[in-house]
């Protein structure tokens, strides 16, 4: 068995305290009697509907995991369950790690290799941050205008990586030839993993229709994800304009980027949102109430979703009879 140096551990260890940190920030920011007021006060039909989208997104993931795979490999149903469970897992699990969980599944119910399961969740994250920077340059455009020359290429270099992706995979398989493969065993176990990444996103880098399909779905889901957010802003009482929902969300979901992370997310997604909405002209102590009233509410519904999701996986997979 396997230890983590301990240079690993200390900067867990930074890490969460960081995110501790920001949360406790937050948290005092907000005032704790305030969000329990906001949660108490809670619109039931109001969270019924974003329920309802939160499923909206969870097909439009399934249809972009399909077009991302080989044609044929993963039926719609199937594509579901995996994308609400891994969905819940990196939702849940500390500094994005439960992004592992896509590959491993996939592995699981499709007998795909983890490097072709891989080379899917490098694609997926890339049309993500693509997505997001155009999203966000839209708002900020349509907020500002040519004001927020600055904030706006930021948002338009996340589109970058989608475009990066194949050379930077390239490069890396390069390097571990040359510096790697000498190395040993595991020096070479590593080199034939990134080859294998290589190749996984050869395949798929071969197949530019559904590529650009697997882009207009991107976009369309994270339309779909700022409604469900806007949704819940209305079940806790605020009714913002959808571009400053727009640019505040953008800027929860940057943070989450940031591998400091507590469970769920928990530090950096409400500073991002408080930050975002305070960049628009809400109330610092108003902003950071409602990150973590929707925070709580979203975590609900993906966990729900997910729990669901796995459930149905286990009873629809073989078990061995007694």
């Amino acid at each position: 068995m396997t230890h983590a140096p301990a240079g690993i551990w200390a900067l867990r260890l930074v890490q969460a305290i960081i995110a501790a940190a920001l949360l406790i920030a937050v948290v005092w920011i907000a005032r704790p009697t305030h969000v329990v007021q906001l949660l108490e006060h809670t619109d039931p039909g109001m969270v019924g509907i974003a329920f309802g989208t939160s499923l909206i997104v969870v097909l439009l993931r399934a249809l972009r995991l399909r077009l991302i795979l080989p044609a044929g490999r993963l039926g719609l149903g199937v594509s579901i369950q995996v994308t609400a469970v891994s969905q819940a897992a990196t939702s849940l699990v500390p500094a994005r790690l439960g992004e592992l969980a896509l590959p491993v599944l996939l592995k699981r119910v499709a007998a795909l290799e983890l490097s072709s399961g891989l080379g899917a969740l490098l694609i997926a994250r890339s049309l993500d941050l693509a997505s997001l920077g155009i999203w966000g340059s839209v708002a900020v455009a349509a907020r500002w205008g040519g004001r927020r020359p600055v904030l706006l290429l930021a948002c338009l270099i996340l589109v970058a990586p989608a475009f990066l992706l194949p050379v930077t995979v390239r490069t890396a398989d390069r390097l571990a030839t040359r510096f790697l493969a000498a190395r040993g065993r595991t020096g070479r176990r590593w080199t034939r993993r990134i080859r294998r990444v290589r190749r996984a996103l050869n395949t798929l880098a071969a197949m530019p229709g559904r590529m650009i399909a697997a882009m207009g779905v991107s976009l369309t889901l994270w339309f779909a994800i700022w409604v469900t957010l806007a949704v819940l802003l209305r079940a806790v009482g605020y009714t913002w304009p959808f571009g400053d929902v727009l640019v505040g969300a953008a800027a929860a979901s940057l943070a989450t980027l940031v591998p400091v992370n507590l469970i769920a997310n928990a530090g950096t997604l409400e500073a991002g949102w408080t930050a975002g909405f305070a960049a628009v002209g809400i109330s610092v102590p108003i902003a950071a109430a409602s990150g973590i009233a929707i925070h709580l509410l979203s975590l609900m519904i993906v966990v729900a979703v997910g729990s669901c999701a796995g459930f149905t996986l286990w009873l629809s997979r073989p078990h061995p009879r007694r």
